[in-house]
């Protein structure tokens, strides 16, 4: 993978003809910093001018961040705090560079000691006429020099100390006449890591090789000085144009082409170039062939040839220094793109669009995110984002997926809604989130299934005398009698609540379902229940008796003591609650109904 950055930085680095100086300076944001300061000294006079900032031409200011508690690498400097930024940013600077004058040509240190003479002896008015310039100013500002009409960057004693600056703190930790872990060559230097990525440090002990020997951390990972400028521009063009957001967590999206082909670079290229576009189109064109609410850059992939690769990194930064990896997709070619794309396409075919509004009942992998987000709804930021990225993963990869971890966390959501439900005597807004969450964990378990990534446990498959074509279409997970005979209880219940509601305006029958956390005792006295209330409404038909025999075959076949969890029990019997419509067509016909909800 980080060679595969190095790669397109190098890419980039040709395609625009760019500098070495070029990839050290960093850009600055117009949104974030609209206004720029400058003290501009000229002829030994000082005056302060403001400039609208523009993102694309900001590499004239020659800005590049240092830390938190020191100096830039430049006296350019966001401005947060005016005092510490005037004193601690663009004044220290020239201290630090002054008392460090061994390290550069003699003629830029004149140089430079001329610059701070003028601006240290005018330091209080200068500061003074910045505070009023201020505070007649909204939104961020940058403070810089302008010096003889010229930016910093047009400076060749600033461009040279930065040049020096930036590469001594590069290779703070280095070693010479070693390889380089990216390119893989033997070169003069090679530096401990590189800038680019912030989840590599050699401040802490579990970083460091060689007996926690600090010096020796360059074996963990050798960058040579071109590997280190190549990965510093394949990170920024990640930033600005191949970072993607999923579901409240953000990745980069790397191509590595593997065979070279000109053709594919340059398409593939040109797509990612694009790639902001495909993030904010919300047509409905988009929407309906997209993995995700908020881009469909994967659905342009797709098309492309197997001679070029994918990788998807998940970083969380936590300060503009830290960066922790969530997760790496590696290796997912764009024809496993294909398969998922199709995938998609036959779950939305056995949930037609007339069984919910459009484009909510399409597919994407929003729907594992609804049961993969926080187990608490209470707690301020999302907990599960560790196995909802190792679910999306084994979607790319093709790894396996446990029915029984499934159903742990698609019970936890549906209960919320049952025990909502419950409390307010079964009103109608809460059953209808019932359904439609519902409806998502089977979308999710068909998706899982067309995948071939589903692992349902040892199955014993019996068929069904009248509703097979239901479980084929519905029921990867329905692979053993007491699963089917589960599916078939929960339609039969629902049968029920929708009499009671149509009678009553309510359905009490669902205390009876102890919240869908019944156990395998529970289910075998619930069918008595059921046939027994119907009985109580003249609702228990033949059609219904039909029903009824057959889950209690369906029982008998299963014997007692199910290896299922208590999950997996309530998630068949739920899934046959939401699917009630497709028995009752089978027993009856596809049937209208009432404006009241009773069929006719």
């Amino acid at each position: 993978m980080i060679t595969a950055v190095q790669e397109l930085g190098k890419w980039v680095l040709q395609q625009e003809s760019k500098e070495t100086l070029d990839v050290l300076i960093e850009p600055i944001s117009e949104t974030n910093y609209p206004h720029v300061f400058l003290v501009e000294i000229e002829n030994g006079q000082w005056k302060v001018e403001m400039e609208e900032c523009e993102e694309r031409e900001s590499h004239k200011y020659l800005y590049r961040y240092g830390s938190s508690s020191g100096t830039n690498f430049s006296p350019t400097a966001m401005v947060t705090d005016l005092a510490k930024t005037f004193d601690k940013k663009f004044m220290a600077w020239f201290d630090k560079v002054i008392k460090q004058k061994k390290n550069f040509p003699e003629p830029h240190i004149s140089y430079i000691q001329n610059i701070y003479t003028i601006i240290h002896e005018n330091r209080d008015d200068i500061y003074r006429t910045l505070e009023t310039k201020l505070s007649d100013t909204n939104g961020g500002c940058v403070l810089t020099l302008k010096i003889n009409g010229h930016y910093l960057k047009e400076n060749p004693a600033f461009v040279s100390i930065f040049t020096r600056l930036v590469q001594e703190k590069d290779s703070e930790v280095s070693a010479k006449d070693q390889v380089c872990s990216v390119c893989g060559h033997r070169k003069d230097v090679v530096m401990a890591g590189s800038p680019a990525f912030k989840f590599y440090t050699n401040d802490k002990p579990g970083f460091i090789s060689g007996a926690f020997d600090k010096e020796l951390a360059w074996r963990n990972h050798p960058v040579c000085m071109d590997c280190n400028l190549y990965l510093q521009e394949g990170k920024r063009f990640l930033e600005n144009r191949l970072k993607f957001r999923f579901y409240g967590l953000e990745y980069y999206l790397i191509p590595e082409f593997l065979f070279g082909e000109p053709d594919t670079r340059e398409e593939v290229t040109e797509i990612l170039r694009s790639g902001n576009k495909y993030k904010t189109l919300h047509s409905q064109q988009q929407i309906e062939n997209s993995l995700a609410d908020e881009e469909d850059i994967l659905d342009v992939l797709k098309e492309a040839d197997d001679d070029v690769i994918f990788h998807l990194l998940f970083l969380k930064k936590f300060q503009k220094t830290v960066e922790r990896i969530l997760l790496v997709v590696e290796d997912v070619i764009p024809s496993r793109l294909r398969k998922i794309f199709e995938a998609k396409k036959q779950v939305e075919q056995r949930f037609p669009l007339q069984e919910g509004p459009s484009p909510y009942r399409r597919y994407h992998l929003g729907r594992i995110r609804t049961f993969f987000n926080k187990s608490d709804d209470n707690k301020r930021h999302s907990d599960l984002d560790k196995y909802f990225l190792e679910i999306a993963s084994a979607v790319f990869r093709g790894q396996p997926l446990d029915i029984r971890f499934l159903t742990r966390f698609f019970m936890q959501e549906i209960r919320k809604h049952v025990a909502g439900t419950v409390e307010r005597e079964g009103e109608g807004s809460d059953t209808d989130k019932i359904f439609h969450v519902v409806r998502d964990a089977l979308m999710n378990v068909l998706f899982f299934d067309e995948l071939k990534i589903l692992e349902t446990g040892e199955g014993n498959f019996v068929p069904s005398k009248h509703f097979e074509g239901i479980f084929e279409l519905y029921g990867p997970h329905l692979d053993r009698p007491e699963k089917k005979a589960l599916f078939l209880l929960g339609a039969l219940t629902q049968m029920l609540l929708k009499k009671q509601q149509y009678e009553r305006n309510s359905q009490p029958f669902l205390k009876q379902l102890k919240g869908l956390k019944m156990q395998e005792k529970d289910f075998l006295g619930l069918l008595p229940k059921v046939q027994d209330k119907l009985q109580q409404y003249n609702a228990f038909d033949a059609k219904k008796q039909l029903l009824a025999e057959e889950i209690s075959d369906f029982f008998l076949r299963a014997g007692t003591g199910w290896k299922l969890s208590v999950d997996e029990m309530n998630f068949c019997f739920v899934s046959g609650m939401n699917l009630v419509h497709h028995i009752e067509n089978i027993l009856y016909g596809k049937r209208e109904e009432t404006t009241e909800g009773e069929e006719k």
